[in-house]
């Protein structure tokens, strides 16, 4: 496996870097495909249910590895952007994920920084 080397933005040699996880990715290209079709609007959520917790928490971090998939880039022209998370419903789990393409997610961030909104995270924080 390849290793990723010293350098200026990483002062480190890592240990072996692990291939992408493409376990979502074609859940999430057929989400963006569908938005992108105008089928259904950018951030509709949608929902699976699961048997065990641990099953919840591979698909949502399945889902957060998609959102920076290289393959998924070069077909939609930039990032998906990815919200998902896990509920307990009854004796199972509730997994749920939206998304947007990354020009949307950033224009609405700006909305509602602009609105006083308060985020969850300061995206301003550090760069004065």
């Amino acid at each position: 496996m390849a290793r990723k080397q010293a350098g200026r933005g990483y002062p480190h040699i890592s240990s072996t870097a692990r291939p992408h996880n493409h376990r979502m990715c074609p859940v999430i290209a057929e989400i963006a495909r569908a938005a992108y079709a105008g089928h259904e609007p950018w951030g509709t959520r949608h929902e699976w249910t699961v048997r065990t917790e641990q099953l919840a928490k591979d698909a949502k971090t399945g889902f957060y590895a998609a959102k920076r998939c290289g393959q998924l880039k070069n077909e939609f022209g930039e990032y998906i952007s990815v919200q998902t998370d896990i509920e307990p419903h009854g004796d199972a789990w509730k997994v749920w994920v939206k998304t947007w393409p990354r020009s949307v997610a950033k224009a609405e961030i700006a909305r509602r920084v602009e609105a006083g909104e308060p985020l969850a995270y300061n995206v301003l924080r550090g760069t004065a």
